[in-house]
């Protein structure tokens, strides 16, 4: 359960700071929190079994703000489940 926790605020935390670094990359001095790439496969591999078909892919978008929100957000999770003493 905690590891779960953890897990769901890390995620929560990259999208929050993936979202906060896109709105402020128009402000030039906090243009480099939208610095970073993107990892995966943006055409999915099709396997088709003529009865059944598989689609699969994965792609991530990684900024520096996205890891700053990761990061904080991480810190904030062990807070969270110190306090319902999980």
């Amino acid at each position: 359960m905690k590891r779960a926790i953890i897990i769901i605020f890390c995620i929560l935390g990259m999208v929050v700071g993936l979202a906060i670094s896109q709105s402020l990359s128009s402000v030039s001095y906090l243009s480099w929190l939208s610095l970073g790439g993107e990892i995966g496969i943006k055409t999915p591999v099709v396997i088709d079994l003529s009865f059944l078909q598989f689609s699969i892919g994965f792609w991530v978008k990684v900024t520096v703000g996205g890891v700053i929100g990761m990061v904080l957000f991480g810190l904030l999770s062990k807070v969270v489940v110190d306090w319902l003493k999980i």
